[in-house]
């Protein structure tokens, strides 16, 4: 089998409120040279999707005034929490 391009689509759906919410997604292309590590290729696709993604989502999770960001794994929200108008930065 000689496989000469791949691609890898990755996405997340952040919750806007008031019934709205916003679809972030990365489609990513790549050709593949003869003797290149197809693993190694796709898993750097798969990351440069996930950062292009994530810097997308910070934006809408920080201005969101209902939610807060605590912490990343794999440039994912692990945890989106709950905030009072009190305590919105």
């Amino acid at each position: 089998m000689n496989i000469k391009t791949v691609s890898v689509t990755y996405g997340r759906k952040q919750n806007l409120g008031d019934f709205s919410s916003a679809n972030i997604e990365c489609t990513l292309w790549a050709d593949i040279e003869e003797g290149e590590d197809l693993h190694e290729a796709m898993s750097n696709l798969w990351e440069c999707a996930k950062n292009n993604v994530k810097s997308q989502l910070l934006p809408l999770a920080k201005t969101n005034g209902s939610t807060t960001v605590e912490n990343l794994f794999l440039g994912l929200p692990v945890e989106l929490k709950k905030v009072t108008e009190g305590e919105a930065k």
